[in-house]
């Protein structure tokens, strides 16, 4: 808050007062939005449109008196809704800060006050009207990426999430939306300077200004309904993604159980492959998709025809051999059952006994040729298949 107050001080334009009466109509309808807004799918935040306002009051009267009915009108509602001190701060300030970086934004670019689309005292030549509307729009951009950076920082701190996933969730969703509706502050602006005349019919402004916003507060509370039925069908498709990694987890536990020198095996590939491809400086989807695919390398053995082998001791035959090599492309085919481990994990489970040599098995693929994800397993694999114990030798020291 001290750093917008130091901010406001020191900002350019003040000397253009636009009254008090238009300080209260876009103070007003602001709050009213407001506290009329719906919580976000990221949880610890609320979405509204009163940015509308906000961008209305700068294109009309500058980014000083912009930040003034920002500030009054959040700080206001955070109080009317009894918010917590830390966001009574927060909040106002952070809203403050959007607005004065869009308006320092929209002048860097020569954007004019107000606007020349709204032809002032003289007609603008259409170029100006253009360059203004285009300056609009990446004041706008700006806005929207200061609040949104902002808020998801805030939520990501306190609910200690991934800042990544809570923008994406908060703002990718409406993004789109928020963009075309900051054009309704070009229509809100229009419409206090056609009402605002010197026979008081400024008041009616106050009027004016609410019929363009309820139809957008309308359109925005459906696409928030949206947003929550798709985070519930989000959120059951991973409980679904979760049960079936339990399921898949038995089998391997089951698979495990038929030979007690490789307990534990695959999971112990998962944690060493995790470990690997973290370190290798994967992104994080990559090194999940390595540690499912390393968790369920082996769940081909859960088929009949490798019993006797796995519960063997001593060195298979090579007829045994040649039937316990097609665990490879059987443990595939299992995973491919489930249409979210297709691509990348199954391809990496299916290949993860190929050889840089190109000597390896099912497909006898070299080099590059073989899944990133089949050479992590492969490594985490035969480091776990050496350090622990088998039925012809001891496990090996790790040096």
């Amino acid at each position: 808050m001290a750093a917008v107050v130091g901010m406001l001080l020191a900002y350019p334009g003040r000397e253009v007062f636009p009254g008090w009466w238009a300080i209260l109509v876009l103070v007003s309808v602001s709050f009213l939005l407001e506290v009329s807004s719906t919580q976000l799918r990221g949880g610890g935040a609320e979405g509204s449109i009163s940015f509308v306002i906000h961008l209305a009051a700068f294109v009309l009267f500058g980014g000083f008196w912009a930040a003034v009915v920002v500030v009054s009108s959040m700080i206001a509602s955070q109080l009317a809704w009894r918010k917590p001190l830390t966001r009574v701060v927060f909040n106002p300030s952070q809203r403050a800060v959007s607005i004065l970086v869009a308006a320092a934004t929209y002048a860097a670019v020569g954007g004019k006050i107000p606007m020349r689309v709204f032809g002032a005292e003289s007609t603008p030549l259409l170029l100006s009207a253009l360059h203004d509307l285009g300056a609009f729009l990446l004041a706008t951009l700006a806005y929207i990426a200061v609040n949104s950076i902002a808020v998801s920082m805030a939520v990501a701190l306190s609910s200690n999430r991934p800042f990544g996933d809570v923008w994406k969730t908060n703002t990718l969703w409406i993004l789109g939306y928020d963009v075309g509706a900051s054009s309704l502050a070009l229509l809100v602006a229009w419409l206090y300077l056609v009402f605002d005349d010197p026979n008081g019919l400024s008041r009616l402004g106050f009027l004016a200004v609410f019929l363009p916003i309820i139809a957008v507060k309308h359109v925005y509370g459906k696409l928030n309904v949206l947003q929550s039925l798709y985070g519930e069908l989000d959120d059951a498709y991973d409980k679904l993604e979760q049960n079936v990694r339990e399921q898949l987890a038995m089998m391997v536990k089951s698979i495990e159980a038929r030979d007690p020198y490789t307990s534990g095996h695959s999971r112990r590939v998962s944690i060493l492959s995790k470990a690997i491809a973290v370190d290798s400086g994967l992104s994080n989807d990559l090194v999940d998709e390595v540690e499912n695919a390393a968790l369920l390398h082996d769940v081909g053995k859960i088929h009949a025809e490798f019993a006797p082998l796995l519960s063997k001791e001593g060195k298979l035959s090579p007829e045994e051999w040649e039937v316990m090599k097609t665990h490879a492309a059987k443990s595939a085919e299992l995973v491919g059952l489930f249409s979210r481990f297709r691509g990348h994990v199954q391809d990496s489970v299916r290949h993860h006994h190929e050889r840089w040599d190109g000597l390896g098995y099912p497909s006898g693929l070299s080099g590059e040729e073989i899944p990133l994800g089949a050479r992590i397993i492969m490594i985490a694999d035969t480091i776990d298949a050496m350090t622990t114990d088998r039925p012809y030798r001891k496990a090996l020291s790790f040096d």
